[in-house]
């Protein structure tokens, strides 16, 4: 979002124009993927997601999406599948991944998901959904040492910096 104030001198003097950019881009989107294992990636096609959400509103909804299997000559889909959240004020308070195994529809709920992530579902398709297992691409928890380590030692620099500056 690009809010602009505009000075112009005309025969009048100077004027203020105001620019708003009333496109609102605060949608919020959820990638996920079910795939069969973690060393191969192997993908498996004819997965249902489902969120459930609350809107600005303070009303409850739920956004579904599929995936389907590749169909020969037509253009290749992406990996993943798009789950559109809209305005969301909060966490996905209910994510559901459903799949059809050996006939049976087999599914798993995790609860809260951050919008705008990127969800790898880990199954193994034997039937027992317990352990299927939920991975993020990139872990915010996982970061933290690292953001402590970094700002740690920007801290330390930006100090000395100052402190010989001073002296």
């Amino acid at each position: 979002m690009v809010d602009m104030l505009l000075v112009t001198k005309g025969l009048e003097g100077l004027k203020i124009h105001a620019i708003y950019n009333n496109i609102d881009r605060t949608a919020f989107f959820l990638k996920a993927r079910m795939i069969s294992d973690s060393k191969v990636a192997t993908p498996v096609s004819e997965v249902s997601y489902r969120c459930v959400l609350t809107d600005l509103n303070e009303m409850k909804f739920v956004a579904v999406s599929g995936s389907s299997g590749q169909t020969a000559y037509h253009s290749l889909s992406t990996p993943y599948s798009h789950v559109g959240i809209g305005r969301s004020n909060n966490f996905i308070e209910q994510f559901t991944v459903s799949v059809f195994v050996n006939g049976k529809r087999a599914l798993r709920q995790w609860s809260p998901i951050i919008p705008k992530s990127i969800l790898f579902v880990l199954a193994n398709l034997s039937g027992d959904e317990q352990r299927w297992s939920l991975d993020l691409l990139s872990k915010p928890s996982d970061k933290i040492p690292v953001v402590l380590i970094v700002d740690g030692l920007f801290l330390l620099v930006l100090g000395l910096v100052i402190i010989v500056l001073h002296l």
